[in-house]
């Protein structure tokens, strides 16, 4: 029988991981907007700098909920659970 802990700790490994990956879109997404600009040799769209944040506060988000995510599966009675 599964115990409510376990899937909590599921749910949660799923969750931090699906939120993980939407943060790396919403990291890439700025940059996909202003990579045209940046490769033909126009000036630059003064938004640039605000792009540039917005892609760091999303990437440095994502790599903490996967630094979280690999912590928690990392516990040693998470792996004793799924025996």
């Amino acid at each position: 029988m599964v115990s409510d802990k376990t899937l909590i700790r599921k749910f949660t490994l799923i969750g931090l991981l699906f939120f993980a990956i939407m943060a790396f879109i919403g990291g890439t997404v700025p940059i996909a907007m202003i990579s045209p600009d940046v490769f033909s040799n126009e000036s630059l769209p003064e938004q640039l700098p605000a792009f540039i944040i917005i892609a760091i506060v999303n990437y440095s988000f994502a790599f903490l909920l996967l630094f979280i995510r690999w912590k928690l599966m990392k516990k040693k009675d998470f792996d004793n659970t799924n025996q």
